[in-house]
């Protein structure tokens, strides 16, 4: 964590580029239905891909979006290497479908109580 801590600047930075980032990703789906199970799909992957870090190597104390961390590590030292990187992707991933999934059961639950 003293990664994280250490270069708060850096990280501040990227959160609003990151930000802008996400702001263009949700502009770029203007065409499907804005409550669409898709569009909430596509959203949390474009969150998973900016928002995700991972260690800069293997066991380090040392984080960086693991968007960057993913590719230049498999450039750099291999792709067998780099799977740790996604390993963090793939787990951010599955978070963001059980919030979805969450979401979706709560909007299922408030249909069903209301009156029509």
């Amino acid at each position: 964590m003293e990664g994280i801590i250490q270069f708060l600047p850096f990280w501040a930075a990227y959160l609003v580029c990151a930000l802008t980032g996400y702001w263009c990703w949700n502009r770029m789906f203007f065409w499907l239905a804005a409550d669409s199970d898709v569009r909430r799909f596509v959203r949390m992957i474009g969150a998973v891909l900016l928002f995700t870090p991972a260690p800069i190597a293997q066991d380090s104390n040392y984080f960086a979006p693991a968007l960057v961390v993913l590719p230049f590590t498999a450039i750099s030292e291999g792709v067998n290497t780099a799977l740790y990187a996604l390993n963090w992707l793939l787990a951010a991933l599955c978070i963001g479908v059980l919030v979805l999934g969450i979401h979706q059961l709560l909007l299922w639950i408030r249909g069903r109580l209301q009156p029509e």
